[in-house]
């Protein structure tokens, strides 16, 4: 069946909305600025409305989208209203929750001592499309490109786009504007957030426009090609030594390249490289990254002496060295909603698995929709601990992944978008988790694809169920069935 996407972005009304649209109006080619079906546009006057009498959504796609094909919608800034209704202390709390320091007091910079210099980063869809200097009292300096210090492959540059991403992340936004000011030693606060750019003028809409039409782009590129899908990992474990109490770099043993290696850790102000890290090769199937991954576990058992050292998993065995599990996804189109399905649907029931404690490692680490892009085309999903804790949590996380991947389109629900259950995710808070969870798990069960991966899912939802906690400070070659010297 052929498929047609279609964007339905939801913006306040106002000069930028009217600038995007004659942006989108130039720009030509294979996509324009549509109408919904009379059937919908009825539905929704009959409602009131989608949205509320400040919003109103702008639908861009093929145009003959909803002309008897099947058709995709991608909800832009979905979550929009719940963002315009919070109040400035809510939305600070729930940025500082994030690990992002805020200071939203609509005072533009002034009165602040010392050297500092403000940013509007304008974001959509995950990217950062550019970062307009701007005047303490808030006008914004002349616009021009290539700019020193704005230049997109500078590290300003870099640190910038990642804090907007975040904070525009962190309230469910894809599409928008944070002003940052960048203090001395480097300290970023964010001083406000838009849902619209409004520092930008003509060219941010333009710039906005085109991302728009990659990202249709994109989706239309990878439709329809499941198999595809691509599975990597490079999840890290711990070397600690019970007789000392201290944890032993892996650097001692794990050259930094290769199947198993070291990875670095930033430790009170030092580049260490402390983690071991198991990099097995990809594969399409949970069972061939498992395999691969036993692979990996035998190359470093191997290099790592058998002796009085324990090896070490989960969140933060040891105080001061967060773990992390990564997944790398390729073949599938990184979105917003990926994210976000991968948030509630993965990293939350691995929280509820995660010991006492655990809640450590964030936000500084684990921090909902942290991704990383790959040099491969693909994307590396950081958010969760590192589930070499047991096999029943890597297959199961792997396998859980793998269908979201597939399906997550069927998967609708965002509890974390709920302020009560964001606070408990970042404190380690499991009761208000535990109680959404039963219905995120039928969720999962009702995918058409689940029986594919049942047997790797199942274990990990029933020792969700169980309320049990996994115990990181065992040594996880047992458990893996690793040779251990008695």
């Amino acid at each position: 069946m052929d498929t047609n996407h279609v964007l339905k972005i939801n913006l306040q009304r106002g000069p930028f909305r009217s600038r995007l649209l004659r942006a989108l109006e130039a720009l030509g080619g294979a996509y324009g600025v549509l109408r919904e079906p009379a059937a919908a546009s009825k539905r929704a006057s009959a409602s009131g409305g989608r949205h509320g009498t400040h919003t109103a959504e702008i639908v861009f796609g093929a145009p003959e989208a909803y002309v008897g094909q099947h058709v995709v919608e991608w909800r832009i800034n979905e979550h929009l209203d719940r963002f315009l209704a919070a109040s400035a202390n809510n939305k600070i709390a729930r940025l500082e929750a994030a690990g992002i320091p805020a200071s939203l007091d609509g005072q533009g910079g002034r009165g602040r001592r010392g050297f500092q210099r403000r940013y509007a980063v304008a974001v959509f869809h995950l990217q950062a499309l550019e970062a307009i200097p701007i005047q303490p009292g808030g006008a914004a300096l002349p616009y021009h490109r290539g700019e020193p210090g704005l230049d997109p492959e500078s590290p300003l540059w870099r640190r910038l786009a990642r804090a907007a991403v975040k904070a525009l992340y962190a309230f469910g936004l894809d599409l928008g504007e944070v002003v940052i000011r960048a203090g001395e030693e480097g300290k970023f606060t964010v001083e406000e957030i838009h849902p619209v750019p409004v520092y930008g003028e003509t060219h941010t809409a333009g710039k906005v426009a085109a991302a728009m039409t990659r990202m249709l782009a994109g989706l239309e590129a990878s439709d329809g090609r499941p198999d595809e899908i691509l599975l990597g990992m490079d999840p890290e474990f711990l070397l600690y030594d019970g007789g000392t109490g201290k944890v032993v770099p892996a650097s001692r043993y794990l050259a930094r390249r290769g199947i198993a290696g070291c990875d670095v850790l930033r430790y009170r102000g030092q580049r260490l490289y402390p983690l071991a890290e198991l990099r097995p090769e990809p594969g399409r199937e949970p069972r061939d990254l498992v395999r691969h991954l036993l692979r990996a576990f035998r190359a470093a058992q191997e290099a790592i002496p058998a002796g009085a050292l324990l090896w070490q998993a989960g969140a933060m065995p040891q105080r001061g060295f967060p773990l992390g599990g990564h997944l790398h996804l390729s073949g599938v189109p990184l979105t917003g909603e990926l994210l976000r399905t991968l948030d509630n649907y993965l990293a939350l029931p691995v929280a509820l698995l995660e010991a006492k404690g655990s809640g450590r490692r964030r936000p500084a680490y684990g921090f909902l929709g942290d991704f990383r892009l790959q040099p491969h085309g693909g994307f590396e999903y950081r958010t969760l601990p590192s589930f070499l804790i047991s096999p029943l949590v890597t297959k199961g996380a792997v396998a859980l992944a793998r269908l979201i991947a597939e399906e997550y389109r069927g998967l609708t629900k965002r509890p974390l978008q709920e302020d009560r259950l964001f606070h408990a995710f970042y404190s380690g808070n499991k009761g208000p988790l535990r109680r959404v969870w039963p219905q995120l798990a039928e969720d999962i069960k009702a995918l058409p694809g689940y029986s594919r991966y049942s047997e790797y899912i199942e274990p990990l939802l029933l020792a969700v169920e169980s309320g049990r906690a996994w115990d990181e400070s065992r040594d996880i070659r047992r458990v893996w069935r690793l040779q251990l010297d008695s």
